[in-house]
């Protein structure tokens, strides 16, 4: 089974979230929509939980660009126009968790 968390703020209890699942023996990955980008920023404090986690995070080019921080990533972010957004949500996921 595998998850996709959409963040669409900076919910700063996604890491229990994701150990949770994985208890459960779910996959899961991120992504990263509207002010939830903020979540991959250098600037944010909870940025590292991410990296520690070891999920595949996507996130929408358009809100990265639109919050001027597209080289302030402080992460391997995987950056989706709307039509990949889509996919990943219609197509590559068995369930969505939004957050």
């Amino acid at each position: 089974m595998k998850y996709l968390i959409w963040l669409s703020n900076q919910c700063t209890n996604v890491k229990e979230v994701v150990i949770a699942l994985r208890t459960k023996g779910v996959e899961t990955d991120l992504l990263l929509v509207q002010d939830g980008v903020f979540l991959a920023d250098k600037g944010c404090p909870h940025a590292n939980e991410l990296t520690e986690l070891k999920v595949k995070v996507h996130a929408s080019k358009h809100h990265i660009e639109e919050r001027g921080i597209g080289g302030r990533l402080s992460l391997d972010v995987n950056q989706v126009e709307y039509p990949e957004l889509i996919e990943l949500i219609m197509e590559k996921y068995d369930k969505i968790i939004s957050l």
